[in-house]
């Protein structure tokens, strides 16, 4: 499982980007969360090449992203996030592996560092603090967001190009977004080969 933030580092045309139809109900596990728990939402609007989803509060475990060219670094940061889950918390206790796994980039400022986050149990209502100082706690408001999906064992370069080809979408749409953060969301573990699930998220602003 501590592969896992690999396949993180590891939005096309804008044709036919008509509303599809529209959603109102809620949303029960998606299939490609398998036997993890991930963040419950409702499809608010079905485009042909992503959807506005809007998601019930969330708790995330983040830590900053530390980047290097062989990913090594990319692997601390998961492993920090992963010790948290194994008992290195205030509690000791140990917590359930989630998905997905996400990353937030900064795009406008450069001087913010990116992020890595672990999606953790709606039932853990009484967060443990992180022993490891460099991890902090995050509760999130309901919140909306224009998803892409997209299959395959992804690397880097498909993150981008499916967030490009999605921010080029909105805008071309004039849907308001936030410009400041674009989001990578990974679901399966390396030994997943078939039904894989990866996503690039952008935060609605209308």
């Amino acid at each position: 499982m501590a592969c896992l933030c690999l396949l993180v580092l590891s939005l096309f045309s804008l044709c036919a980007t008509q509303v599809i139809a529209e959603e109102n109900r809620i949303e029960g596990p998606p299939p490609f969360c398998g036997s993890y728990e991930c963040p419950r939402y409702q499809v608010l609007r079905r485009y042909n090449t992503f959807e506005l989803r809007s998601y019930e509060s969330t708790n995330w475990v983040t830590t900053y992203l530390d980047t290097d060219v062989m990913g090594i670094g990319i692997m601390k940061s998961f492993r920090r996030l992963f010790k948290y889950l194994s008992g290195e918390n205030s509690e000791g206790i140990s917590i359930k592996m989630n998905v997905p796994v996400r990353v937030t980039v900064p795009i406008l400022d450069s001087t913010n560092n990116s992020t890595m986050s672990i999606f953790l149990p709606s039932a853990l209502v009484n967060l443990p603090t992180p022993n490891d100082p460099s991890l902090v706690l995050e509760s999130f408001p309901p919140t909306s967001y224009y998803v892409r999906s997209f299959g395959g064992y992804a690397m880097k370069s498909d993150y981008e190009k499916h967030s490009k080809a999605l921010s080029e979408e909105l805008t071309a749409l004039g849907l308001a977004y936030d410009t400041q953060f674009g989001m990578a969301a990974a679901y399966n573990d390396p030994l997943t080969f078939f039904n894989r699930h990866n996503e690039v998220w952008y935060k609605s602003l209308n």
